[in-house]
């Protein structure tokens, strides 16, 4: 595995009174929270959308005129974090760097042409995520880089991959990397703790 995908920031729980701050300060007390300490092992922001947001174009709109474009704007944003992450922050850069963001919607009326012209005016990366059909399967390219997340063909976050799956994921990641974009492919299928097992069979693939 080449690449980790770290969640905890999405699973863990709040106090209320940090939603009512977080109104007024989330991408700022996000970015302060640490994560651009990872320097250059920092890849693609993943935002992931919840199924009960819809599309709606001007807000999407608006949220991605927020995103930072790089390490420089993203310490810019982080120093406007709120008073709750006084003390707790990580506010340093080792150097500029570009930043990459990805975008996982949930909802179904995600799926529309609109949605995926904005995110590629944005270069941002819409996600393929492969959720045994539960949510919609959005192959676009919108960026320089692609972004698959894996929760099980058969049966969510619980199946794992077959032969014949494996291979139409190496097919698939092949051919974004023939036509020069970077791969993101990210195992979610951890019920069974058949994610580890599933992205080492995928890498041997591709790199024999």
């Amino acid at each position: 595995m080449t690449s980790i995908e770290l969640n905890g920031s999405f699973y863990s729980l709040q106090k209320p009174t940090s939603w009512r701050r977080w109104r007024e300060e989330p991408l700022a007390n996000f970015l302060a929270s640490g994560l651009l300490g990872l320097g250059p092992k920092l890849g693609p922001i993943l935002w992931q959308l919840p199924p009960n947001l819809e599309y709606d174009p001007e807000l999407m709109d608006r949220f991605l005129a927020l995103l930072p474009r790089d390490t420089d704007a993203a310490l810019a944003v982080a120093r406007r974090r709120g008073e709750r992450m006084r003390g707790k922050e990580l506010l340093e850069i080792d150097e500029a760097r570009p930043l990459r963001h990805a975008i996982e919607p949930r909802a179904h009326s995600f799926d529309d042409q609109e949605f995926a012209d904005q995110a590629a005016a944005s270069g941002v990366a819409v996600v393929l995520g492969d959720s045994a059909g539960r949510w919609s399967r959005l192959d676009w390219v919108t960026a320089d880089f692609a972004y698959a997340r894996l929760h099980g063909d058969e049966e969510l976050y619980t199946s794992g991959y077959d032969d014949a799956a494996l291979d139409a994921w190496e097919e698939w990641t092949r051919d974004h990397l023939d036509h020069d974009r970077d791969v993101y492919v990210c195992f979610d299928n951890d019920q069974k703790v058949r994610a580890p097992v599933d992205a080492m069979a995928l890498l041997e693939r591709l790199v024999g």
